[in-house]
Order: C-alpha cells, then sequence, then structure tokens
C-alpha cells in the first residue's frame, strides 16, 4: 500500500512554494516564454476491472502518481500539451484465486493535446483536454502488459503564470477505453495461453489532484 502521509507531505511541500511565489514582490516584466515544462506530483484515486462472465474484479488502490507535461504555446491563450503520466499502485483481486491476492500494477500514459489559458495576469485559470495511450503492466510472472486507446481532461490555475517560474494546480480524470470483447493480462508458458480476465467494462476511469512547478523558456 502506498504511504498516504507521504503524499501528503508533498502536496504540503508545494503548497508553501505556492505561498512564498504569491507574496514574492513583483520586478520587472519577465519577457513572453515559448515553452513549459511542468514536473508533478500527484495522487490518483480510483480504477477497476469487472470480470465478464463471472464475479471476478479488480480494484485499483489509491496512490501517488508522478509525470512531465509539456507545452508549447500556440498563440496567447492556447498551448499545445504532451503529457507523461505514471502511477505505480497495487490492485485487490477477488473472484480469481482462492486467498483473493493483492497485484503490483504500473499504469503509464502518454498522451497529446492541448490547454487553454483564460485571460490573467499572476493567476490564470485553464482547462486542458488530451488523447492518447494508457498501459497496464500488472506484477504477475510471464504476463503480458495491456494498451488501450485513452483520454484525459482537466482544468486548473497556473500561479506567477508570467514568470520564468510558476506553480501549476489541477485535477484531472483520466478515461481508458476498453473493449468488452477484450482479456487482459495474458500469459503463454510453453505454447499454452491463459488470461486473468475477460473485460466487462467499457471505459476505466481515474482521478488526480496534483501539484507541479512550472519552468518557462
Amino acid at each position: 500500500m502506498t504511504d498516504r502521509p507521504q503524499a501528503s507531505r508533498l502536496f504540503f511541500v508545494t503548497l508553501i512554494a505556492v505561498a512564498t511565489l504569491h507574496s514574492a514582490p513583483t520586478n520587472a516584466q519577465e519577457p513572453n516564454f515559448n515553452f513549459e515544462v511542468t514536473p508533478y506530483t500527484a495522487y490518483r484515486f480510483g480504477g477497476s476491472f469487472d470480470e465478464k462472465d463471472g464475479d471476478g474484479r479488480i480494484d485499483f488502490n489509491d496512490s501517488d502518481a508522478t509525470g512531465i507535461v509539456f507545452n508549447m504555446m500556440a498563440n496567447p491563450n492556447g498551448q499545445y500539451e504532451l503529457i507523461y503520466a505514471r502511477q505505480r499502485t497495487d490492485a485487490d483481486t477477488s473472484g480469481f484465486f482462492a486467498d483473493d491476492p493483492t497485484i503490483a500494477i504500473d499504469v503509464e500514459s502518454i498522451q497529446l493535446g492541448g490547454t487553454y489559458l483564460f485571460d490573467g495576469d499572476n493567476m490564470r485559470p485553464f482547462i486542458a483536454l488530451t488523447l492518447g495511450v494508457t498501459s497496464f503492466d500488472p506484477g504477475l510472472p510471464d504476463t503480458r502488459s495491456e494498451n488501450f486507446f485513452s483520454g484525459s481532461f482537466g482544468g486548473g490555475i497556473q500561479i506567477n503564470a508570467r514568470k520564468r517560474l510558476g506553480v501549476r494546480l489541477e485535477a484531472r480524470v483520466f478515461t481508458t477505453f476498453v473493449d468488452s470483447d477484450s482479456a487482459i493480462f495474458c500469459s503463454s508458458i510453453d505454447g499454452v495461453g491463459s488470461c486473468l480476465i475477460q473485460v466487462d467494462s467499457r471505459t476505466l476511469s481515474q482521478w488526480e489532484a496534483r501539484a507541479g512547478l512550472v519552468f518557462r523558456f
């Protein structure tokens, strides 16, 4: 299980940075910037797979997540956005094995889209939409990862939005689109193949609360 206090401490440190930046005196006007790089930390909630013809279920535990966002200005209010997001978590299983074990799962997303920044000076609200691929890699022997089409939608606020160093606070939902006929977490040993679950879900949704430092150049 992920240490919840650790995630809380990370957000607390970021909020201190927000207060420091926001209270800093304003000097000469910074030049316009064309690019942003935002490494972030987050806490992610939710996510489950249901078995199509049975009572089996895989529930993702809430856990820390990390990632990085690259933005390029398209116009004064629009940006192109490339995002890499990763969650390392455990998933509780039920209905597959006698002891219903917990398995480790890595969830990774690479997505491309755009951000719209509303007008503002020091603080600018924004919304973002991206599309791409999400990979689920279970910690099971000889089991391959699964890749699905996915998208995300988020919104938040940028603090010190006109300065070289800023803060990005955001809430975002990731939605993975799963074919209901998909068999996932499959393995092949000595030519014999088997799959852990035949999916009944069409979408899998996970929510993130995130905070990151924005570096502009």
